[in-house]
């Protein structure tokens, strides 16, 4: 008996058996979420802020690295952060999309039909990729909604991580100033220790050794109405809802100082009327944020308005949150979130008054 021959034959089995099962290994990396081989496309809500452009850029980036066909798009004009923001590291926006009809999608940074681009119930959504409670889209193929962050893009960032792709310069910029904008410079009570330690590993990547400053910078943007009318103002910050039968919007507003509150409460409710009419909503609420009083103000509007704002923010029982009812709005401080107070407490007093 030839004992080289067996031997060799044998070798040559084991390689070819190796080679098969690398060819079905890389065959399954191909696609490892299963979003086929389509063009898809990843996109935030409409009146985008930073972080619904940036998770949008960098979650394309991400897909890419894994070999899809995918590009990032905005669904809305930008804002004067999210503006300066990209110029400030020479980056370019994407394209506007008007219609999802027929595409295969990406969501990132919201949950809700209603503050989609048109056209989104025809869409294929591969993916909601998003650091809210879970709202009308209940039937993407999948969620990457889980982690617990203040921003869309510290869940992103950890999906880098856990896929072991190399984060670049570009992507990582993308990233913190998500991260910034979404946290408020990391404030405590809009981040955790994830959107911290995302922060200090991307700084120095993003190339920015000041952190504090650059977030300062770019919140001069976030709080200028410069050249803007009282309804441009209402809607530069505005999400859109649908629950348990109704349809609402929470706009949000920032003043520099606590004198020009009074104002701008004035101001906001002569143009929550038109707004409501034109979105035919139940109902609206305005969150009006002062930083040096760090304080909310809560303006309510429509029917059913003010019972709804008085069952969801008045003795809320929160620790080292304080509620009070003015004249015609809510006193809170210290200021809170729109997506950790505001939009959760107003949707479990909705669930108990749903309509039949």
């Amino acid at each position: 008996m030839n004992f080289n021959y067996l031997r060799n034959f044998a070798l040559g089995a084991v390689a070819l058996c190796s080679l098969a099962s690398c060819e079905k290994d890389d065959d399954k990396n191909s696609d490892p979420f299963n979003f086929g081989d389509s063009k898809i496309v990843v996109i935030g809500h409409k009146v985008p802020d930073t972080d619904a452009v940036t998770s949008a850029m960098a979650y394309a980036i991400f897909l890419r690295s894994l070999g899809y066909d995918c590009e990032a798009r905005v669904a809305g004009k930008l804002n004067k952060e999210t503006t300066f923001a990209l110029d400030t590291f020479g980056l370019k926006a994407p394209e506007l999309l008007t219609s999802a009809d027929n595409l295969n999608i990406v969501i990132v940074d919201h949950s809700e039909y209603a503050q989609s681009v048109d056209g989104m119930r025809n869409a294929n959504i591969l993916r909601v990729v998003d650091n809210h409670l879970l709202g009308s889209m209940t039937d993407a193929a999948s969620y990457d909604t889980t982690r617990s962050a203040g921003s869309t893009c510290t869940i992103i960032y950890y999906d880098f991580q856990e896929q072991n792709i190399s984060i670049n310069k570009e992507t990582a910029q993308l990233l913190l100033l998500g991260i910034l904008s979404d946290t408020g410079g990391l404030k405590p009570n809009k981040s955790n220790n994830k959107d911290s330690v995302a922060v200090k590993d991307l700084a120095p990547i993003a190339g920015v050794n000041d952190v504090a400053a650059f977030y300062a910078r770019m919140n001069e943007f976030a709080d200028s109405y410069e050249d803007m009318t009282d309804a441009e103002i209402l809607v530069s910050d505005i999400k859109d809802y649908e629950r348990a039968g109704y349809k609402f919007s929470v706009a949000n507003v920032d003043v520099e100082q606590d004198e020009y509150l009074e104002d701008m409460r004035n101001r906001m409710l002569a143009v929550m009327p038109n707004y409501m009419k034109e979105n035919n909503l139940d109902f609206m609420l305005c969150k009006i944020d002062a930083d040096t009083l760090d304080c909310s103000n809560v303006l309510y509007l429509g029917e059913n308005g003010e019972k709804f704002a008085d069952a969801a923010f008045l003795n809320m029982g929160i620790e080292d949150v304080t509620s009070e009812k003015k004249d015609g709005y809510i006193y809170m401080t210290p200021h809170v979130s729109r997506k950790i107070i505001i939009v959760p407490r107003i949707n479990d007093v909705l669930d108990a008054n749903a309509k039949e």
